[in-house]
């Protein structure tokens, strides 16, 4: 082929490819990046992405990380119904009441919860009941369980075997009701309990049950806190905060103690119970539908949903400067907006023929072996200017420049609401690493709508760039 014809043909192709490349979006994106350079040109254009919905996912929550305790229920996401499942250990071991058994009149038994928020609809009040584990049961702090792990239950230990009920407090509230089994508390929630229960513990012999945590296990497995299907929120509860135990009031004469049995993170046991249920949404459909390319991706924090993100169109571009490339993603709004409040997102790399899942190369960073730029990255939602919805954005810009100049491979992506999640740093690594620390996401707390790939224009997932070309 004559050479001149040949170079002239490929400068008609490469200008077509990008007269076609105009003003798309209204954006800021590059305001600050772009200096003005005579002989520079500066272009935007929007590439397809490909959105599907995948799977579910599984999470173990750890002793020292926030519990979620309650039910929500709405038409987009279905049910969440999260218990609590843990063991307490007796203040000491071989321990005096200070009085002798038969002289202590039992005033009150309570199970005080750290509370650290709630997400939800907070009007609304939830019903707790306290259970013992069936006996039979094994439970023991050598095990992790996931969120799906059930245990039998004994007796119900709630009084007057009624359900609890919870008006949600706001945080840094004070409870100054005058009743003799509370004290002013901040961040607490507390559940009577039968005095049956607290008898019992104060008739075990403290020679044998109370020799230590293990043995006193033997006699009180566990606890379960589980709600009714009623309210619409969950309750943040830290299990090994000083503000979590078991108090029994008890007095002798004009003599009054307490004592608090307490989760003991070295020894005691603990699950969080968090069943979805999807039943008479859409989401079963989407995963399972033949679709390649979803106008809606429904996105729940772990344990929850996660979906996949092709970008073929990368493939194609030729070399520029790349200032920003963004993934877009933005809310559909429901009638339950405003109450189920929208996750932090995270977008990983995976590579089919590795079989793993990995950050996405250059565009996040490290030190000291944990990721420091979750925020530039773009993870958390952003409110729109109507203020009644949100989108993501995240800054690919290094790893799109990486393809275009060096022919650096075409990854798909995973997006997720993680919990406590690891990843691998690159497609090589050996080892894994947390996506965050403290984790992104509470378990289990955030949902969001967004368009997918194929959705219409005011809600399409998209792939934006923003690039020079030098004459």
């Amino acid at each position: 082929m004559n050479l001149s014809l040949y170079r002239f043909g490929s400068f008609i192709f490469f200008v077509a490819f990008f007269l076609s490349c105009t003003k798309i979006v209204t954006t800021d994106i590059g305001s600050g990046l772009i200096p003005p350079v005579d002989g520079v040109i500066t272009k935007d254009t929007i590439l397809e992405v490909i959105s599907k919905n995948a799977a579910y996912d599984t999470i173990t929550v750890g002793i020292s990380d926030d519990h979620v305790l309650g039910y929500t229920n709405d038409d987009i996401f279905g049910s969440t119904t999260a218990s609590l499942n843990f063991q307490i250990a007796p203040p000491s071991h071989s321990f005096s009441w200070g009085f002798d058994k038969d002289d202590i009149i039992l005033d009150s038994v309570v199970l005080c919860l750290k509370y650290n928020g709630a997400w939800g609809d907070t009007l609304q009040d939830l019903k707790l009941h306290v259970y013992s584990m069936d006996p039979e049961v094994i439970f023991d702090n050598d095990s992790s369980y996931k969120n799906t792990a059930t245990f039998l239950k004994g007796k119900e230990l709630t009084e007057f075997n009624t359900a609890h009920t919870v008006v949600i407090p706001k945080l840094n509230e004070v409870d100054t009701t005058d009743d003799a089994y509370k004290e002013v508390t901040t961040d607490q929630i507390r559940i009577r309990l039968n005095k049956a229960f607290g008898q019992q513990l104060i008739d075990y012999d403290s020679s044998t049950v109370y020799a230590s945590d293990s043995t006193f296990y033997n006699y009180l497995r566990g606890l379960i806190v589980e709600p009714e299907q009623t309210g619409q929120a969950l309750l943040k509860v830290n299990l090994t905060d000083t503000s979590t135990h078991l108090s029994l009031y008890y007095h002798k004469d004009t003599l009054t103690a307490t004592k608090r049995f307490s989760p003991n993170v070295l020894t005691s046991a603990s699950s969080n119970g968090i069943k979805r249920d999807y039943q008479d949404t859409q989401i079963p459909d989407y995963i399972l539908n033949p679709d390649s390319n979803d106008n809606l991706i429904f996105m729940q924090t772990s344990p929850g949903t996660r979906a996949t993100l092709k970008t073929p169109s990368l493939d194609s571009l030729q070399n520029m400067v790349v200032h920003r490339a963004e993934i877009l993603m933005y809310q559909v709004p429901d009638k339950d907006t405003g109450i189920f409040t929208p996750p932090n997102l995270f977008l990983s790399a995976y590579s089919d023929s590795a079989k793993r899942s990995f950050t996405i190369p250059h565009d996040v960073t490290f030190s000291s072996g944990t990721i420091n730029n979750l925020g530039q990255f773009g993870v958390a939602p952003k409110l729109l200017t109507d203020k009644k919805s949100v989108y993501y954005s995240f800054d690919v810009s290094r790893y799109v420049q990486g393809i275009v100049t060096r022919g650096e491979p075409v990854y798909d992506l995973i997006l997720t609401a993680p919990y406590n999640q690891y990843i691998y740093p690159d497609i090589n690594a050996i080892f894994s690493i947390p996506i965050a620390s403290p984790a992104l996401n509470a378990a289990a707390i955030g949902r969001v709508k967004l368009g997918g790939g194929s959705a219409d224009d005011q809600y399409k997932m998209k792939l934006h760039i923003v690039y020079s070309l030098i004459k």
